[in-house]
């Protein structure tokens, strides 16, 4: 893990992005107990504190001190990995926030058996996702590798610049049965992954695109075709 080329990465308009769309589709969670699980420098963990009580769940300690804190709206941070989920008590929470964690874990499933304990009934899994069909089309357009793509088409795993290997999933392969039911889910990245980082510094880029990026971040077929998804799975009545 590459912590400040990821530093590096978001604090370009390129990466400020992602969260500005993020923030967005979260911004309707309110009066929640919130846990974040494998919350980063904490950008999402902080945005939900202004609303909610959340508790941040991060392994890397040096990701841990380089958060985001805003004294004004404080929430609770703690290191540790699944560990750490194994110690708290069952349906403690409202929301459990997972983003772009489970393509770096060994097993997938036994996160979201974890998850599903942690939540309150009828309560909610908001889970980020790599998509494959998007990255595709990143590696193709943006990064004009061929070899790379066809890689991907060949089932090969991707290697994130900042992050390492991920091992994209199927939401279906993974989620144990009578757990959670998918609700919804939106697009992240759906245009801008494909155009060139030099029009990207125009000072009318961000909001445009985001703008754009929200449109149709909710309608298909361009949410199935963005890098990434944000799916909203709720918890399944027993």
């Amino acid at each position: 893990m590459d912590i400040k080329a990821y530093q590096a990465h978001i604090a370009q308009p390129w990466g400020q992005i992602y969260y500005q769309i993020l923030f967005d589709q979260l911004k309707e969670v309110k009066g929640k107990t919130v846990l974040d699980f494998g919350s980063g420098f904490g950008h999402v963990a902080q945005f939900l504190a202004r609303e909610n009580q959340v508790l941040a769940i991060e392994p890397n300690e040096e990701m841990i001190d380089s958060r985001v804190v805003d004294p004004l709206y404080p929430y609770q941070q703690e290191q540790g990995g699944f560990e750490a989920l194994e110690q708290l008590a069952p349906a403690s929470f409202d929301v459990i926030i997972c983003h772009n964690v489970l393509e770096y874990v060994d097993n997938p499933s036994q996160y979201l058996h974890a998850f599903h304990r942690l939540v309150k009934d009828d309560g909610h899994l908001s889970l980020v996702k790599h998509h494959e069909v998007g990255r595709i089309m990143q590696t193709a357009v943006f990064e004009c590798n061929i070899p790379k793509t066809m890689g991907f088409l060949a089932g090969e795993h991707y290697q994130s610049h900042t992050m390492g290997l991920a091992k994209a999933y199927k939401i279906e392969e993974v989620l144990p049965k009578d757990t959670f039911v998918l609700e919804d889910y939106q697009g992240i990245r759906t245009f801008y992954g494909l155009q060139p980082n030099s029009v990207k510094t125009d000072p009318h880029w961000l909001k445009e695109m985001t703008e754009l990026e929200l449109a149709v971040s909710s309608q298909s077929p361009y949410r199935d075709i963005a890098a990434f998804q944000h799916l909203w799975l709720r918890k399944k009545e027993r």
